[in-house]
């Protein structure tokens, strides 16, 4: 599953945390603050999203009610939903604000400061096994790793796989044979790795 995170800025604290929730459960998630890059195209990233999920989360609030841009993309993911009746709408009301009429039969959620996001992100996945989020928490990790590379970097870590701190040190040395070795370590838990 990968699901599209469709908000409006003033709801972004929810939105992120539906976000984290969802990606707890190992769904692959597309957020604006992940998915777009300072100087790549907003309009070119959201499109990108839009067409590459089967899942569209709806945070829905009278903010939400009077965007542009949160109905531009409904209707943008509305109009794939006729032609593929596969794909889900989940829409998770903040407030008492109606939902849309094309959206008010899907089964959403209504939120408030009781509700566990981690339950219904368990409910919307099914409950994936624990591998299945390894995997796919795997995969987002590489995916990071090679966008946010040093050019040329043989070995780019963002973060040390044993304790995740950032503080990596990189370097080069030589073998018994004389051989160099392009060399990354964390100093603090003992983690390293190398490649010739």
């Amino acid at each position: 599953m990968k699901a599209f995170i469709c908000h409006n800025k003033i709801d972004k604290v929810t939105a992120r945390m539906i976000a984290s929730a969802l990606v707890q459960q190992g769904v692959d998630v597309w957020f604006d603050e992940w998915g777009i890059r300072p100087g790549e195209s907003i309009t070119g990233g959201i499109e990108a999203g839009l067409t590459k999920t089967d899942c569209f989360v709806l945070v829905w609030s009278e903010h939400a009610s009077q965007s542009n841009w949160v109905g531009t993309e409904l209707r943008a993911y509305l109009r794939r939903r006729v032609d593929d009746q596969t794909l889900r709408i989940i829409p998770f009301m903040l407030d008492e604000t109606p939902l849309p009429a094309l959206v008010a039969d899907y089964k959403g959620f209504k939120i408030d400061p009781s509700t566990s996001l981690e339950d219904i992100a368990q409910e919307i996945t099914g409950n994936p096994v624990d591998i299945q989020v390894a995997q796919i928490i795997q995969a987002r990790l590489i995916d990071l790793m090679q966008r946010r590379a040093r050019n040329g970097d043989p070995l780019p870590y963002l973060a040390c796989p044993q304790c995740a701190s950032t503080k990596l040190n990189r370097g080069t040395q030589l073998n018994s044979k004389g051989d160099e070795y392009y060399v990354i370590q964390r100093d603090g838990c003992g983690w390293h790795d190398w490649t010739q």
